[in-house]
């Protein structure tokens, strides 16, 4: 039997080749860029988190959230005009979430492929991106990963599969 983890590794790796990925872990990303991609981060967590408080998705893992740290990191770093605008890309994933607003179990597969990566791969995120990183700093990241996990299946694959595909798109915007 597949796991999730499996069920999405080729899309996952997908969205780990793509050149600013690499270039956040070579430790070239461009500040202005990744303000932009920050922004565009704030634009779907705050839609994501919210269907997920109205679904109780973030019950008992409340700390999980990131829209108010990435506000926080885009706010502290955000200097320059003109200031970032909300891509195609973007609002193309945002259309989306809206359309699946009533489908908690559609809203946790993307919860799983935003919220996971930024447990998982933030930690060495951090060190490689520009500003404080509020976004990646998370209060028990061993006991947030077996919660998220708790609320996950099998079934969420092709859901997990289409969040990636939405990232994949937003970052080779930045090519």
């Amino acid at each position: 039997m597949s796991t999730l983890k499996e069920l999405t590794a080729e899309k996952h790796k997908e969205a780990e080749s793509q050149p600013f990925i690499k270039s956040i872990f070579a430790g070239n990303v461009d500040k202005e860029q990744y303000i932009d991609y920050l922004y565009q981060l704030l634009y779907i967590y705050k839609i994501l988190e919210r269907y997920g408080d109205i679904h109780s998705l973030f019950e008992g893992m409340e700390d999980l959230k990131r829209t108010n740290e990435i506000e926080k990191d885009y706010t502290e770093m955000i200097t320059f005009p003109p200031y970032p605008q909300v891509r195609e890309s973007t609002e193309k994933y945002v259309t989306y979430l809206n359309s699946i607003s009533q489908e908690p179990q559609k809203l946790m597969a993307h919860i799983y492929v935003r919220h996971m990566g930024d447990l998982f791969g933030g930690q060495m995120l951090a060190k490689l991106l520009p500003g404080p990183n509020n976004m990646f700093v998370f209060k028990d990241i061993p006991g947030l990963i077996n919660k998220v996990r708790a609320k996950l299946d099998i079934s969420m694959a092709d859901e997990a599969n289409t969040a990636f595909q939405f990232n994949i798109d937003i970052l080779k915007e930045y090519d």
